[in-house]
């Protein structure tokens, strides 16, 4: 797992904002996120320097706008208020994530423009560095579509670590509007995406200055509350493989992540 920490400063998901005259209304999630990381590899001669993990991470998540900047983009405080991780069906321990927030800055519709004090959640015994994708399953930000319309629209967002540490992500996302459904006592939209995903970032300077590259796929399904535009759901598949090239050498790993997150009441 430590190798993983060094490897995956890098993964996300996300929901749109609702905006009304004081700027989104205040949330709270439910994530859970399943991940298959295959053996790390020297790429040059295939050795295995670790073997495959499995891994489930659940949080909970309270989002709240706190600001609001000039060009309309909006600040919110996201807040773990629960996280455990379990490796190998063996729980990792107490998470030293609880209680810690980030803010996530966004425009109106969910795109995702910076993650502000992200030291707060990366480090040794968090491992948000892997599980990134948390921030675009919670801000998946979809273009305006009429029923059975399809367009283009990037999910994107910056990574942005001490010591000059960052990679931007990005996922050339196909939408469908696949209209209205009733989902229990709520009527929502139902949206679906899939495109390829990729990575570049590192750290830029230094002794231990790194590279990361990273190509994958993406699909998922996202329904939003057809009255308020608030996200209910989002359900996603996501894959990639990592290479990270240092002083020391180069390394490549799979990944892949399946997860959900919902809106809780």
């Amino acid at each position: 797992m430590h190798w993983l920490l060094l490897l995956l400063l890098l993964v996300s998901c996300g929901g749109r904002a609702v905006v009304g005259a004081d700027g989104p209304a205040p949330a709270r999630y439910l994530v859970r996120i399943g991940a298959e990381f295959g053996p790390i590899l020297d790429p040059t001669t295939e050795a295995h320097l670790q073997d495959d993990k499995s891994a489930e991470l659940s949080l909970r998540l309270s989002v709240v706008p706190t600001r609001r900047f000039v060009d309309g983009s909006i600040g919110q405080r996201v807040q773990i208020d629960q996280g455990a991780l379990n490796v190998d069906g063996n729980s990792f321990g107490e998470l030293e994530l609880v209680g810690r927030s980030i803010e996530l800055r966004t425009f109106p519709d969910g795109e995702i423009l910076s993650l502000g004090w992200i030291d707060r959640w990366a480090g040794p015994r968090r491992f948000m560095e892997v599980f990134e994708v948390v921030f675009p399953a919670i801000s998946p930000a979809p273009p305006s579509l009429k029923k059975g319309e399809t367009a283009s629209r990037r999910i994107i967002w910056p990574f942005l670590g001490q010591h000059r540490l960052r990679w931007d992500s990005a996922v050339d996302a196909r939408w469908t509007n696949h209209g209205s459904i009733d989902r229990g006592t709520e009527t929502v939209w139902h949206l679906a995406y899939e495109g390829p995903w990729r990575i570049h970032g590192g750290r830029r300077s230094g002794p231990e200055a790194i590279k990361v590259t990273s190509t994958g796929d993406a699909e998922g399904q996202v329904w939003f509350d057809k009255a308020s535009g608030e996200l209910v759901a989002h359900e996603f598949s996501w894959s990639r493989e990592v290479h990270l090239a240092g002083a020391g050498g180069r390394l490549k790993q799979m990944q892949a992540f399946n997860g959900r997150v919902e809106r809780l009441p």
